[in-house]
């Protein structure tokens, strides 16, 4: 099961997280080719800043949009800002706060914890956060819930439609020949879907299994 994942923009390679371990994945998109680059090797050992500030799992990651090397780490009900490049060790630039300290407006929601999250494409500060069966547009600099909650059934026609009533992690895909096509992964299976802001989303593949099509993450 994939908890999180990122795609760091200097390679497009991902970093995937389950559990107490990750791994970085190299891989074509559209393509047949993927494969592990490096681990999967304990979080503890190789995520430093991320180990001190009390992160043994990654449950959701997501790029601070207007960065190249910042994400939003979260894990439980907290969250990290930190910084890294590929080969080097990572920073908390924030953190840890309890992410209704973070956010005000996510008190009394149910994004108290996030599960994943997939910045708007097109837009410089908003983000879908999704927990459990719900999901809300949330702009992250304003600190304020644009859309929503709703649950997925409501609003995602396109994961609906997969099967999926929550998901748990998600990604860009890289070179995506979709504008603000993603990865998403639940369970045992995975899609990828068009993300259209003001729109329903588009179901372009899937879904399938991630054991068939993700060789490199049998660990996960």
């Amino acid at each position: 099961m994939v908890d999180a994942a990122i795609v760091h923009p200097s390679n497009d390679q991902g970093y995937f997280f389950s559990g107490r371990r990750y791994a970085r994945v190299k891989w074509t998109s559209y393509g047949n080719y993927e494969e592990i680059v490096f681990g999967p090797k304990q979080i503890k050992d190789y995520w430093p800043a991320t180990t001190k500030a009390g992160f043994g799992r990654v449950d959701a990651a997501v790029a601070v949009q207007g960065t190249k090397d910042e994400f939003y780490f979260f894990f439980g009900a907290r969250v990290i800002r930190i910084k890294f490049s590929p080969g080097a060790e990572d920073t908390v630039l924030e953190g840890p706060l309890k992410i209704t300290d973070k956010w005000k407006s996510l008190a009394g929601t149910p994004f108290d914890t996030i599960d994943a999250a997939i910045n708007l494409p097109g837009n410089s500060t908003e983000t879908y956060l999704f927990s459990g069966t719900h999901s809300a547009r949330f702009d992250f600099s304003k600190d304020k819930i644009i859309y929503g909650p709703y649950t997925l059934i409501d609003q995602w026609p396109g994961l609906t439609s997969a099967g999926f009533d929550a998901i748990d992690a998600a990604i860009p895909v890289p070179n995506a020949k979709v504008d603000g096509e993603h990865y998403v992964f639940k369970g045992s299976q995975y899609v990828r879907i068009q993300v259209i802001p003001g729109a329903a989303d588009k179901l372009t593949w899937g879904p399938k299994p991630i054991a068939d099509y993700w060789k490199s993450l049998d660990w996960s």
